[in-house]
């Protein structure tokens, strides 16, 4: 029997950014009662005058704070903290509380503080800052038990987290030194969905022919579900392309095929390859292709599109995802091929091109 699949919310606002502010806890206990697993933050800071209204950012670990109030099964986690941002001890107090107040309901989503103007405006250095390393490896120490050693004096940190030894920790990463780190940790990663289909094969597979466990893997895929492929390409084509185009003109293409080529954001390529858009059996054959290859057991959407998505049809996305496709993901006798050093097949042919 393969073990049912779970489905979470990543993006700024948990993946409901098309909502107001207002509406945020509201669609948490949706989420919830829709039966989705998770709901994961992004850590962003502060944008441009001239930022889209859409693009709504809050602080992720009070975010989280409050959807977990607000819910009472839903998970709460991270995707992810940029951890060299915060002192390991502030953060370690503030994760901690997280997961005891919420009952023990935290995913630590964690990753390095790549991002040059993030450094300069927190001051970080990551020539000569702390590493993500040295950062996770203090936090985990407090949580253990380790004193804090002021002069001549210890200190217990406190709380312990609920979960023990600690909330499971999901490493984002693209290169490969940080994914061969992660797995010689026992940490999963996490692979966030703004990456083209070679991307995530290479991520996926390096991490498990260096033993890590593909089934502990959260994946996320831009992902909108229609009636029938014909409405959802009539509803999502506009956004999909301003999509596409937006990830152009921020540059990530410039990373390579660590993440997406420049003809990996060609609007028709993007919609089919990288994107999961159509009605309930596109969406469900996509998402059946990616677990009976890699073994996954856990995928993200990112169902708001970052924002550009309306509310309307967020929420009809949503609970077609919930009714028509979740279900066909519980547990299968269907088998599941191991993932390490095999090529990347073809995806099936499933979209009305």
């Amino acid at each position: 029997m393969t073990p049912a699949m779970r489905f979470g919310l990543s993006g700024s606002l948990g993946g409901l950014e098309a909502h107001s502010y207002a509406a945020t806890l509201e669609r948490a206990r949706e989420v919830e009662r829709l039966g989705f697993a998770g709901m994961w933050f992004n850590e962003e800071h502060f944008g441009r005058p001239d930022t889209p209204q859409e693009r709504r950012i809050l602080s992720p670990v009070v975010l989280a704070m409050a959807v977990a109030a607000a819910t009472t099964r839903l998970r709460v986690g991270f995707s992810v903290l940029l951890v060299p941002l915060h002192h390991p001890l502030r953060l370690a107090e503030e994760i901690a509380t997280l997961d005891v107040l919420s009952g023990g309901r935290v995913d630590l989503g964690v990753s390095r503080a790549n991002s040059g103007r993030y450094g300069v405006a927190f001051g970080y250095d990551k020539q000569t800052g702390a590493t993500l390393e040295y950062c996770l490896d203090t936090m985990i120490g407090y949580w253990a038990g380790k004193p804090l050693t002021i002069g001549d004096v210890d200190y217990a940190v406190s709380p312990a987290p609920t979960q023990q030894p600690h909330p499971p920790i999901y490493v984002g990463a693209y290169s490969e030194s940080t994914i061969e780190w992660a797995a010689r940790r026992g940490y999963a990663t996490i692979q966030h969905g703004i990456q083209s289909p070679a991307s995530l094969h290479r991520c996926l597979t390096s991490y498990a022919a260096h033993g890590g466990d593909l089934s502990r893997v959260p994946v996320g895929r831009f992902c909108y579900v229609g009636e029938s492929d014909a409405q959802a390409r009539r509803d999502v084509w506009p956004i999909a392309v301003r999509q596409a185009e937006r990830l152009r003109g921020i540059g990530i293409w410039r990373r390579g095929d660590q993440v997406m080529t420049e003809a990996d954001l060609e609007p028709e390529r993007f919609y089919h390859e990288t994107a999961i858009i159509g009605g309930p059996d596109t969406v469900a054959g996509r998402i059946a292709h990616l677990r009976d290859t890699y073994g996954i057991r856990y995928m993200n959407l990112l169902s708001s599109f970052f924002g550009i998505m309306p509310n309307y049809l967020l929420r009809s996305s949503l609970e077609l995802f919930a009714h028509e496709v979740m279900p066909r993901f519980a547990r299968t006798r269907l088998g599941v091929r191991a993932a390490a050093g095999q090529p990347a097949p073809a995806a099936p042919e499933v979209l009305n091109r």
